[in-house]
């Protein structure tokens, strides 16, 4: 667990640091997974989305390698997604994904984030009888006919209206919210699951998704302009992004209240009530041991993820007309 008070390295916005604060982190239901018997480690495909280097990916494909140390032959192989987001392109790198998996002939496949599920698991494997555990999959799997006999998964939640709440209960009046993120399946998805919780919640929502860093840049100064608040969810697959220039550009342009959900996306905001993504790699590694010991995936129900953290930027808040800092913005408790 985070302890409260703790402060995480880096800077945003002159050289501020995030505060990093204990949510309750519940722990994740981890499936017994008893050592594996037998000279020959069974083989596992972890197919990411996107690209080593990604925070959210990378903190899952952390999570996969160190519960599968010594327990299995762990095979990784990247979508590159985001960098290259375009739905030939997607196509054309889940061919090689295939055969990939095809020449490796894994005992289990581990599919994390949508983009794997969507191209790769659903039209080739739903049915194909090898077992597959997801993870990362956001807000719902019906869309791709999941779960199945031999398919089960824990679906990607966001604290989204935990972190809106949080600043309403400051600030009244908030209505108008822009969602500005990159043009991407995930995000497209997001948009259509997520719009009815915003208007439940009282939210005015609009969306801009982009392609570049240009188009980022200038959405971000209109929607200041705009909204009474602003959610960024990620930039993964934003062309020509450059993380200083954004750091820059967001301490200049800022003049409302900015959160997020991902604790990559917080030099660029005020508020951030984050997933821990590593917890989803530790349940779907946890689940495939579970499955190669002899459960059957059809008896395992999804999941969805539960661990939270809340981080704040002062630097950013103590530019904004409505301030978060922590004077104005008490510590969450435990």
């Amino acid at each position: 667990m985070e302890m409260m008070g703790i402060r995480n390295s880096g800077s945003a916005g002159g050289g501020s640091i995030f505060r990093a604060h204990g949510l309750g982190l519940l722990l994740a239901l981890l499936l017994p997974a008893a050592p594996l018997s037998g000279a020959e480690l069974p083989r596992v495909f972890h197919l990411n989305s996107y690209h080593a280097g990604y925070g959210s990916s990378d903190d899952i494909m952390q999570g996969i390698r160190e519960t599968l140390t010594n327990r299995a032959d762990l095979r990784v192989h990247f979508l590159d997604s985001k960098r290259q987001p375009g739905a030939d392109a997607i196509r054309s790198n889940a061919a090689v994904a295939l055969n990939a998996i095809q020449e490796f002939d894994p005992d289990i496949l581990i599919a994390s984030d949508d983009d794997a599920v969507k191209y790769v698991v659903a039209p080739h494997f739903k049915q194909d009888g090898r077992p597959v555990v997801f993870c990362g999959v956001n807000w719902s799997c019906a869309q791709y006919g999941l779960p199945t006999a031999n398919v089960t998964g824990m679906i990607e939640v966001v604290p989204i209206d935990q972190a809106i709440n949080a600043v309403r209960r400051r600030h009244s009046g908030i209505r108008k919210l822009v969602v500005l993120s990159e043009d991407s399946t995930s995000e497209r998805s997001n948009r259509d699951l997520l719009d009815p919780l915003y208007r439940r919640l009282g939210l005015e929502p609009s969306y801009r998704l982009v392609s570049d860093f240009a188009a980022w840049k200038t959405a971000f100064v209109q929607a200041n302009a705009d909204a009474d608040l602003i959610y960024l969810p990620t930039n993964g697959a934003i062309r020509d992004w450059d993380r200083d220039a954004a750091v820059a550009w967001v301490h200049e342009h800022i003049r409302k209240p900015v959160i997020t959900c991902d604790d990559f996306m917080m030099p660029y905001s005020v508020l951030g009530v984050t997933k821990v993504a590593r917890e989803q790699g530790e349940w779907a590694a946890q689940t495939a041991l579970a499955i190669l010991n002899g459960r059957s995936p059809a008896a395992i129900p999804l999941a969805t993820n539960v661990q939270t953290r809340i981080f704040t930027n002062d630097a950013l808040a103590r530019r904004i007309e409505h301030p978060l800092s922590d004077r104005n913005h008490p510590r969450p408790s435990l």
